[in-house]
């Protein structure tokens, strides 16, 4: 039978390796990541995203979700919209292999839990201009936090009036007392005296100086005339 037949069996292995090599041209463009497809978390959890690519020397990745706008968003600030042209653009080493380390608590705050989508493309593109270019899918599912993951304070507390939480008694400052001098009235007592009674001065006992003087001033001048009328 012609099925039977050596070269036809030939003919259709070099067919069949054909087919595959040309399966493999077509689909390495296409993929984005490897078969790991699906991760699981929590909010503010960091997930580990890797993959494969085999063309260009990096990828670019954004996600869509809850809440989130359609077309995607960068990894890093949901602000950021793929449709205008914003990536978490992510190399790709020597294996082909990239990865990703996505930290959710820079972002847990605009986000709620839910399923979210991370696109890995070849090229720029947002989720719309995804049609003809090489992409891959990642599905990551964000659960909400585990009471132990709840931030809590392990440093320095600080409250809002001590001395009303304290189980120390606090010592209230003593009054100050500000004492005021009044002032002093001086009082001069002046003596009384009766009426009709006079005064008298107290005597002086010093003898006058100048009659004295004079006197003997006078006493010379007389002795000296006479002395003069005597040598006449």
């Amino acid at each position: 039978m012609i099925g039977s037949s050596p070269d036809f069996r030939h003919g259709t292995g070099i067919f069949l390796l054909l087919v595959c090599l040309c399966a493999g041209i077509v689909i390495y463009p296409v993929s984005g990541a490897d078969t790991s497809d699906t991760y699981e978390g929590n909010l503010g959890d960091v997930i580990n995203l890797h993959g494969v690519s085999y063309v260009g020397n990096q990828v670019y990745l954004f996600f869509t979700g809850p809440d989130l706008p359609e077309n995607g968003v960068t990894l890093t600030d949901p602000t950021q919209r793929a449709e205008q042209g914003h990536f978490t653009v992510v190399g790709v080493d020597s294996d082909q292999q990239w990865s990703y380390k996505w930290n959710t608590a820079r972002i847990d705050n605009e986000i709620v839990a839910g399923t979210y989508t991370v696109y890995v493309s070849n090229e720029p593109v947002d989720r719309a201009g995804l049609s003809g270019n090489g992409y891959k899918t990642l599905t990551v599912y964000l659960k909400g936090r585990e009471p132990s993951d709840l931030h809590s304070s392990t440093g320095t507390s600080y409250t809002l009036n001590p001395e009303m939480h304290s189980s120390t008694p606090v010592a209230t400052p003593a009054p100050v007392v500000t004492t005021i001098a009044a002032p002093v009235t001086t009082v001069t007592i002046l003596p009384v005296q009766t009426p009709g009674e006079v005064q008298t001065p107290a005597k002086k006992t010093s003898l006058p100086v100048l009659p004295i003087v004079i006197a003997v001033a006078g006493l010379g001048i007389i002795l000296a005339r006479s002395r003069q009328n005597r040598e006449e």
